[in-house]
């Protein structure tokens, strides 16, 4: 490889920051989204999707944070070729990623409560899809353009 003159970070950094960055904002973001699901939920006439009676919202967002360390790893193992080839993958890929990492451990795992799976798998796309956003944001991927 040639060396360059900018200060740009090599391809191979930015796909040990996205993985480093998938498994800390990751799961930070899967916890806020129960958190705010649990708090605003009933709110909004979110019951049918809820449990009940309505768990303490700080353990379960912070199980929530502990649950979704695996996920997010496949999630980015997912994104990381692209990040290898050009540099930076697009909110597609990333939501593709997060729900490909929810789903294999969703089935791996036996997670209960099967008629929320596509539901879950939407919001694991989402939270992927911010976490893709905040690394563009903080320059750790390329920008699109």
């Amino acid at each position: 490889m040639a060396e360059s003159n900018n200060d740009e970070p090599s391809n191979l950094a930015r796909a040990m920051w996205v993985f480093l960055g998938y498994m800390l904002v990751g799961p930070l973001f899967a916890g806020l989204a129960v958190a705010i699901a649990l708090t605003v939920g009933p709110v909004v006439a979110m019951e049918a999707w809820l449990p009940e009676p309505l768990p303490p919202v700080g353990q379960t967002a912070i199980a929530a944070f502990i649950w979704a360390a695996i996920p997010s790893a496949l999630a980015a193992i997912v994104v990381l070729p692209r990040v290898l080839s050009i540099g930076r993958f697009g909110w597609i890929d990333a939501a593709a990623g997060g729900v490909v990492g929810f789903a294999v451990v969703a089935v791996l795992t036996g997670t209960p409560g099967r008629e929320l799976l596509p539901g879950l798998a939407f919001v694991a796309g989402l939270v992927s899809i911010c976490v893709q956003r905040a690394m563009e944001a903080a320059g750790i991927i390329r920008a699109q353009g």
